[in-house]
């Protein structure tokens, strides 16, 4: 596919000073070939011009449950526990329909808010991971390992499974990687947590897990181990040399375990929408990781606790919670989350796909030309204080385009949401 994007304003990267020029693009098959004002091609297939139309390199989801779109709004306002009971019991009836169309509906609406793919965290990845792929977006497959979940599928035996498949399939498309997801250091014995740092050494593959979710989950961590979940990670050697590890919420965690992160370079994957709606009362510790060195990247966690997949949401939420409890505007400036939500994932698990000639051509394209977006005194403080996903109007990855003036070509958007209608009371009756 050949791609000409014209007289566009290009954000550049933060060590570049987050820089905007107006400028020329072009792609051809799956790569940039060109950034100048100059910049042609003798007969693209398609032409995306148009006065104050913005471009970075697209979000990509830290940390989501993305089959879950199919339980947004099922279970509102109660704390985590409470909410996980509602959520796990009708889980307990996802079998592959329900996880592929709800997989679908997700990545509809992730393509529809400009974001680029995600680090998804949950069970039969290979059916997620079909799905993502045939819409054409980038995919980090955490496969779930919780011995007390999905019992009725298979329990842990059909988890392992899964990921053993999950591996094959991912050498066949240049969108996937696999990666191994026991759920958190409360729910998961030591012998599993143990075995899936092993498994993520043997196959050169990421880990991900929660932790430290609520101030619940570390005190009965303290009292059943005496220590908190990050420091019982560490103890007992979950994080290790070549292995990227993400970690999860981070809400609860002590200076000492902010030390660990940043020793041990891990992504920390926060989600602010989700711990405010679920009311986890702490604050994930945002300018200390950053400066211990941990990486900081944005996710929405669930629809179910969300209730959205929108990364540009996420960035004003991300920004204001930190603020707000920190009783400082400028503690995180909008330069940093713009930086931890468009950059540090790539930067992190795919350098190659930034926006510079010669790599993979992943672009979001977002049109300023809306009311809450004029006038444009600062570029960067409306991307993250005022624009919304649905302002994206084109999105490109690995040189397809999957989003044009809204229009999405890679999935039936029509189709998908009269499948939602029609089939959601079948699951709630069953």
């Amino acid at each position: 596919m050949e791609i000409l994007l014209k007289e566009i304003t290009l954000i550049s990267d933060p060590q570049e000073g987050f820089k905007h020029k107006q400028t020329n693009i072009t792609i051809e098959d799956n790569r940039i070939t060109q950034i100048s004002p100059g910049a042609k091609l003798p007969s693209p297939e398609y032409v995306i011009e148009g006065k104050n139309l913005v471009v970075l390199p697209p979000a990509v989801n830290s940390h989501t449950h993305l089959p879950m779109t199919l339980l947004r709004g099922y279970s509102d306002n109660k704390v985590l526990y409470e909410w996980l009971a509602d959520i796990w019991a009708i889980e307990g009836k996802f079998d592959a329909k329900w996880i592929d169309l709800g997989t679908k509906l997700a990545c509809l609406e992730a393509i529809k808010a400009g974001s680029g793919g995600a680090f998804d965290f949950y069970f039969q990845e290979t059916v997620i991971g079909k799905v993502i792929k045939h819409a054409g977006l980038r995919g980090w497959l955490g496969a779930g390992l919780l011995p007390s979940a999905f019992v009725n599928q298979g329990g842990l035996e059909s988890q392992l499974k899964d990921f053993e498949q999950l591996l094959k399939d991912v050498k066949s498309s240049p969108l996937l990687n696999a990666a191994i997801a026991p759920h958190s250091p409360t729910t998961v014995e030591e012998e599993y947590l143990l075995q899936s740092k092993d498994l993520a050494a043997k196959h050169n593959i990421p880990i991900s897990i929660h932790a430290s979710e609520t101030r619940k989950e570390v005190l009965d961590c303290e009292e059943k181990h005496g220590v908190p979940p990050v420091e019982r990670l560490d103890q007992i050697g979950f994080f290790q040399e070549g292995t990227k590890e993400v970690v999860a919420h981070c809400a609860w965690i002590t200076q000492r375990e902010v030390e660990i992160l940043g020793k041990h370079n891990a992504m920390v994957a926060w989600c602010p929408a989700s711990a405010q709606k679920l009311a986890y009362g702490g604050v994930t510790p945002i300018p200390e990781l950053r400066k211990a060195g941990a990486v900081v990247a944005l996710g929405t966690d669930g629809t179910a606790s969300n209730n959205t997949l929108d990364l540009f949401r996420e960035m004003r939420e991300a920004v204001n919670m930190v603020s707000f409890a920190r009783w400082d505007p400028a503690i995180y400036p909008a330069e940093e989350v713009l930086e931890d939500t468009h950059w540090s994932f790539r930067k992190y698990f795919h350098p190659e796909s930034l926006i510079k000639v010669g790599n993979y051509a992943d672009l979001v394209v977002v049109d300023f030309n809306t009311p809450h977006l004029q006038p444009i005194h600062n570029i960067i403080s409306s991307l993250v204080y005022a624009a919304n996903g649905s302002d994206t109007h084109s999105l490109i990855v690995n040189g397809q385009l999957l989003m044009h003036e809204r229009n999405v070509f890679t999935l039936d958007e029509k189709s998908i949401l009269n499948e939602i209608e029609s089939q959601i009371p079948e699951l709630l009756n069953s």
